[in-house]
């Protein structure tokens, strides 16, 4: 792993004026959004039991090891330009979407495997593709979206909403899920 002298710098810029003396930079890379990992930065005082530490120029860097084996040959910069002004990631470990001319079946299903169910997660649901018919896509809602009262509104407003602004031809999004045999609902009915 790689952390840029611009990046270091902002790091200290920011960690100097509301950071303890001696802090470090904790950098965590999760399964999520849209090109595949999420990233995120944090100060850090000290190493967890499992961390790979590093130290740059001065900065104690932690990582865990999960973000460790998706991120070990990346590399952290700092970018400012007219649009954008932030942290940058840079890393070919990061999986790959389908290719231009992948079914639409294998296009809402890295959708699925990338964004949604890395957000349902954190309610203990999950959300299968059933099939693609004829563009309409069917679902199966799982975990704590089994029989979720909020189900209809996760199905409307997040995934319809996001499927079709990525895929503007497709047609209906149907939930397929028998939602009165869920078990454990995150919010019941």
């Amino acid at each position: 792993m790689h952390i840029t002298a611009t990046a270091i710098l902002k790091v200290r810029e920011m960690g100097d004026k509301s950071q303890p003396e001696g802090y470090g930079l904790r950098v965590i890379v999760d399964v999520g959004g849209p090109e595949g990992f999420f990233y995120d930065l944090d100060f850090e005082t000290s190493p967890k039991e499992d961390d790979q530490t590093i130290v740059a120029d001065g900065l104690t860097i932690y990582v865990d090891a999960k973000s460790w084996e998706r991120f070990k040959d990346g590399t952290i910069d700092y970018v400012e330009t007219k649009e954008f002004a932030g942290f940058h990631f840079e890393n070919p470990n990061a999986p790959r979407g389908p290719k231009d001319d992948a079914s639409l079946a294998e296009r809402v299903q890295w959708i699925l495997d990338t964004e949604i169910n890395p957000g349902v997660a954190s309610h203990g649901g999950t959300v299968a593709l059933v099939e693609v018919q004829d563009n309409n896509v069917l679902l199966r809602f799982g975990g704590g979206c089994h029989g979720c009262s909020s189900s209809s509104a996760t199905l409307k407003y997040g995934i319809e909403t996001r499927l079709k602004e990525k895929f503007p031809d497709i047609g209906e999004i149907i939930d397929v899920t028998d939602h009165s045999t869920g078990e454990n609902p995150y919010f019941g009915h």
